[in-house]
């Protein structure tokens, strides 16, 4: 079993590299770095514990502080990949460097590096490397307006750009490569790892991907499309559930269904495989009380119609059905003052239509159909959809990379079945075996986590911040049994996710824990 003291490198290994690492090597790295189309903003030491400031970080990413996770070299640069784009990077180079490299990648629209996944990594040893895919924050259009080269970069470039310059920089640094080169996502960021290894299949050795966000486009509209099956935006209409009924129905769907598997805890373990009538949350069915139950047929429809996977103007099916007992809040609190609309629940819809569809800043979400959808797929601007129809990892495989990929069976956002889709659409483009599958990509379901992680099941397996140190091994700890896979030839067959007490990792007060 691989564990932490696994990831250092022999004593000696790391005493030739004193010189080039630690405060005296940090304080020169600038002038040694020589990387092309790279411009260093700064350098400078941490030591582990450091809590420091982002200037300049959007109000829209994690947060303007960040703590330092390892002793280690923070190196801020910006890569130009066109004449009108460049990407930012940071680079958190621990003195215990363990020889390998991993890049990271942003949820949402990107914009934001992710500290927690950088960290976590400097902290096992890895020189690690954070990206904004070319653009600063998480929601806006300016970014993206008459911008083509910066929506390639968001798209596909920026993550093989992360994977060029981080592995140079590395070596510049430590003063030999890295053996070993990884990548760790999760929703957008899982789409990216996965459109690397499709694009660039040379580029990392193993990806650990949560929650991947293909079909990009259908994942950002499904709240809107969802929705308007039932009228919206007129939410007067006697077709029309409220979220507070939705709630109702999706807890009382969990209470239905949890037994299913054999064990009542409140979850479910496969929702993918179970249907529910939604005629027995009707008024008088005797499930739901008469404030939130069904009051006629059409609001019976509606709910049947919300769980119907989403179908393409010729009406076959192109994207999962929202899963059965996940929370319903982003589709079903639509409205504003009474009225139909999103807010901010859901601003990607509008930011990407916008800045990147229709390239008009005055489009409205509001007028969002199933054609706009179709259409803004086929383009594909950018390569930022990552469709189910191009799934295709046989390079990536004859490469020997591996993939473990996670999802949450109670995840609102991107439905788990949705990565159940792209493994099947994966291996009917390869022509392969479940086997051969099996051989290079493994996915991990977990119930009860949500979108990338919290929820009420034990669904921390080393992909939150901070890391637990009593976990930090092949069965706890998913980045270590991906370097397990790719450097050992041990294949993951279960992984042991833990619940914390309020979702606390730090506290380590551990709730529960449940093999994968």
């Amino acid at each position: 079993m691989l564990s932490i003291q696994l990831l250092l490198m022999a004593l000696t290994s790391v005493l030739s590299l004193a010189s080039a690492a630690g405060p005296e090597g940090c304080s020169t790295a600038a002038a040694r770095f020589d990387i092309a189309n790279t411009t260093i903003a700064y350098v400078s030491y941490h030591k582990a514990g450091e809590v420091i400031d982002l200037p300049g970080t959007s109000d829209t990413c994690y947060g303007f502080t960040t703590n330092i996770t390892a002793n280690l070299c923070r190196v801020v640069l910006d890569t130009a990949t066109s004449d009108s784009s460049s990407v930012h990077f940071e680079a958190w180079l621990p003195d215990d460097w363990n020889g390998r490299f991993v890049g990271t990648g942003g949820g949402g629209l990107g914009g934001c590096i992710d500290y927690g996944s950088v960290g976590n990594a400097a902290r096992l040893g890895f020189a690690a490397f954070g990206t904004n895919s070319g653009h600063n924050g998480s929601s806006g259009i300016d970014y993206f307006l008459n911008q083509p080269e910066v929506i390639k970069d968001f798209g596909y470039r920026a993550n093989h750009v992360q994977a060029q310059v981080g592995k140079e920089l590395s070596k510049q640094y430590y003063g030999r490569p890295t053996e070993y080169n990884y990548y760790i996502g999760c929703s957008t960021a899982g789409r990216q790892g996965l459109s690397s290894a499709t694009l660039y299949p040379d580029d990392y050795d193993g990806m650990l991907l949560g929650a991947p966000g293909v079909e990009w486009i259908r994942i950002v509209t499904q709240w809107y499309l969802i929705a308007e099956r039932y009228g919206w935006p007129d939410v007067n209409t006697s077709a029309y559930v409220t979220y507070q009924q939705f709630e109702a129905i999706a807890a009382k769907t969990i209470e239905i269904l949890d037994g299913e598997d054999g064990v009542v805890d409140g979850m479910i373990d496969n929702p993918t495989h179970l249907k529910l009538d939604p005629q027995i949350f009707s008024c008088g069915a005797g499930f739901l009380n008469d404030s939130v139950c069904l009051q006629n047929g059409e609001q019976v429809n509606t709910v049947r119609l919300a769980y119907q996977p989403m179908v393409d103007l010729s009406g076959h099916f192109v994207y999962p059905s929202f899963t059965l007992g996940a929370d319903p809040r982003t589709f079903a609190s639509n409205t504003i003052n009474g009225t139909g609309g999103f807010g901010s629940t859901f601003p990607q819809v509008r930011d990407y239509f916008r800045g990147i569809v229709y390239n008009d800043s005055n489009w409205s979400d509001l007028n969002l159909s199933i054609a706009d959808v179709e259409y803004a797929s086929s383009l594909d601007v950018g390569l930022t959809n990552t469709p189910i129809s191009k799934a295709h990892l046989g390079e990536f495989k004859e490469a020997g990379g591996k993939i473990i990929s996670y999802h949450g069976r109670w995840d609102p956002t991107v439905p788990s079945e949705l990565t159940e889709w792209y493994y099947s659409g994966a291996q009917a483009n390869m022509n392969a075996s479940l086997d051969d599958m099996h051989d290079f990509y493994r996915i991990f379901f977990i119930p009860g986590m949500s979108h990338c992680s919290t929820g009420p099941g034990a669904w921390d397996i080393g992909q939150g911040s901070p890391l637990d140190p009593d976990m930090l091994d092949a069965e706890h700890n998913a980045y270590l049994a991906l370097v397990n896979w790719v450097e050992q030839g041990q294949a993951p067959d279960l992984l042991v996710g833990t619940k914390y007490e309020n979702d606390d990792v730090a506290s380590r007060n551990i709730l529960a824990q449940r093999s994968k």
